[in-house]
């Protein structure tokens, strides 16, 4: 099956001081995209939103998306929330996070960049499905090298979904000051019928 998607969206926000500490960022995503090849085609217009909290290294966000409108007979819809617990000074020390998700809560792409390439191949089919939830979770630990230069966070993750679907992570990110930062990571994937064993390689340059 070949498929192609052209995608255009535009996304705003912005960030309010709370008085009793921390901040909140409301956002709101309008996009417009084409869809080709063998499945459903035609133009679409999605729009999205969230709302994020911070304060002291704790965040909490809810995110929601939808299809509004197709030419073909698509539907697409997901909501999504995430709590994370940011490292120390630098990203050295302890982090948390969390995040379920019902549906297509977020695009191909988004979930490419967010997850990686062995991330991405594997939850993109599952999260068409508006009746697919998942939960999300991974644990890191940031520990500076290199005379404080560098940064080495080792980081271990676990996904479940209600579909029995698992999904375990193991990895280390590696950040050579700020425009230099490599990450090595192998997964285990779970099914109700297959296991399958993938590794994957990410370089960001920044310049």
């Amino acid at each position: 099956v070949k498929t192609q998607r052209l995608r255009l969206a535009a996304e705003g926000s912005r960030t309010w001081a709370l008085t009793g500490g921390g901040t909140l960022t409301p956002a709101l995503e309008v996009g417009a995209r084409w869809d080709g090849g063998d499945g459903e085609t035609g133009a679409g217009v999605e729009l999205g939103g969230g709302l994020e909290w911070l304060s002291d290294g704790l965040s909490v966000e809810a995110r929601g998306r939808t299809l509004a409108a197709h030419e073909g007979d698509v539907e697409e819809w997901g909501v999504s929330g995430s709590a994370r617990l940011s490292p120390g000074s630098g990203g050295r020390g302890l982090s948390l996070a969390l995040s379920p998700r019902w549906g297509a809560s977020e695009s191909g792409l988004a979930r490419l960049w967010d997850e990686g390439m062995t991330g991405g191949a594997s939850s993109g089919a599952a999260d068409a499905n508006a009746g697919t939830a998942r939960l999300e979770a991974e644990l890191g630990y940031g520990i500076g090298f290199r005379e404080g230069s560098g940064l080495a966070t080792p980081h271990a993750g676990l996904g479940y979904g209600n579909d029995g679907a698992r999904r375990y992570r193991l990895g280390t990110r590696f950040a050579f000051g700020p425009d230099v930062a490599v990450g090595l990571e192998a997964e285990r994937r779970e099914g109700a019928a297959t296991t399958e064993h993938g590794a994957g390689l990410e370089l960001r340059l920044r310049w």
